[in-house]
């Protein structure tokens, strides 16, 4: 029923409707969404556009109930979180040289709430009231987790808080599953509690009507530590300005956090930024590799000798310390013992080994590491068969 004239509950589809106070007849597919705004501000009724995805048109229904009451609009799926001003300059202030100490502060540095359970925290909600000619609009608060992984979920209250004997005033779910609140008394008037516990991506929000700009105060239900319900999860509420028909001209969001010491927590938490601020930067990995090899020989006895490859060679951390493909012929040198020659010698083809291994593991190329290993082999098998034979002679 718009002021009197009967409106079908079905889509209307090109046909003539007469507004109130006007002789005037249009189409419905004529009238613009602020011709339809302009009736609700003046003639004391509200109207919203629904969509009928059977007949692809647009219509508009009552946004006032039987008792002539206002019904808010209900957003589904996650709130959008990019914040802006819009065109009617919309901003959110907090005073903390007015907050209550112990149990409500703010961090400018880290633009979070810090406050206890039950305890009323005032907002002020300005914009350009001038551009709208003293049309009252409407501040939805809706709280968010902060981490955008979690975005999807929605913040509810834990299974204790929404079960507690408070509950049992003929609260709605709306109202008992929000974890934010107005801090007016329930049921006054302008304060409005949306969202439905059966619709999962129903958003739980508070929505107050408010005639010009001012401040209006909140308070949680719920700790940020209940396990079954915010479960320490940060969380952020968003703050956007809108009509009676939805439509949002600005959002700011805010950061908060619900606790028992709200002034350890702000310490702590701005601690740990100005900390990560002022640790340096790490330095830089040097990813190219040398190869030196220091080997004694019989004329020169501290002869060095550098093998160096053409390019340096980038090396992954994780195989730092298992791949090495540069391939080193050693000079010849004098062993004392043949023992000793063979222990040498034992070392080097494990280690080949392995490295072998690993390569048929990443399914890398071996050719060259089994050259190695079988004449490392031959030569371990020669100074074995010398070491026999004197230690057997004929």
């Amino acid at each position: 029923m718009l002021n009197g004239y009967n409106t079908q509950e079905n889509m209307m589809k090109n046909e003539e409707m007469q507004l109130p106070d006007s002789d005037t007849l249009m189409t419905f597919n004529d009238i613009c969404i602020d011709s339809l705004a302009y009736y609700t501000q003046n003639n004391d009724f509200s109207i919203e556009l629904q969509f009928d995805e059977d007949t692809l048109d647009i219509g508009a229904v009552n946004a006032m109930n039987a008792q002539n009451e206002f019904i808010p609009v209900t957003p589904h799926g996650p709130p959008e979180r990019k914040n802006f001003s819009g065109e009617y300059n919309f901003a959110v202030e907090i005073d903390g040289s007015h907050t209550i100490k112990r149990k409500y502060l703010y961090s400018h540095h880290l633009n979070r709430i810090y406050v206890d359970m039950l305890c009323n925290f005032s907002i002020r909600f300005n914009w350009d009231s001038s551009k709208l000619a003293g049309q009252p609009m409407y501040v939805r608060a809706t709280t968010v987790f902060s981490d955008l992984a979690q975005a999807e979920k929605r913040v509810e209250r834990c299974f204790q808080h929404a079960h507690e004997s408070s509950n049992a005033m003929n609260l709605s779910p709306a109202v008992i599953k929000n974890v934010l609140r107005s801090s007016r008394e329930m049921g006054t008037q302008d304060v409005y509690y949306c969202g439905r516990p059966d619709l999962a991506d129903s958003w739980y929000s508070v929505l107050v009507r408010l005639s010009k700009p001012t401040e209006h105060a909140y308070h949680f239900v719920c700790k940020n530590s209940c396990s079954s319900g915010i479960n320490r999860r940060a969380i952020d509420i968003i703050f956007t300005l809108e009509d009676a028909m939805g439509t949002v001209f600005g959002r700011q969001s805010v950061g908060a956090r619900a606790c028992s010491c709200p002034r350890r927590d702000i310490l702590r938490d701005e601690g740990d930024i100005k900390n990560k601020e002022k640790r340096p930067a790490p330095p830089r990995e040097d990813k190219s590799k040398k190869v030196r090899i220091e080997v004694v020989t019989k004329n020169e006895a501290n002869a060095t000798t550098e093998v160096k490859t053409k390019k340096p060679l980038k090396v992954d951390k994780q195989e730092t310390d298992v791949e090495d493909d540069t391939i080193v012929s050693l000079p010849a040198m004098d062993i004392v013992g043949v023992r000793a020659a063979i222990s040498g010698l034992r070392v080097s083809l494990t280690m080949m080994e392995q490295a072998r291994t690993y390569k048929l593991m990443m399914q890398k190329h071996t050719e060259a590491i089994d050259r190695c290993i079988t004449h490392l082999k031959a030569l371990i098998e020669n100074l074995e068969s010398s070491l026999t034979v004197k230690a057997n002679p004929p």
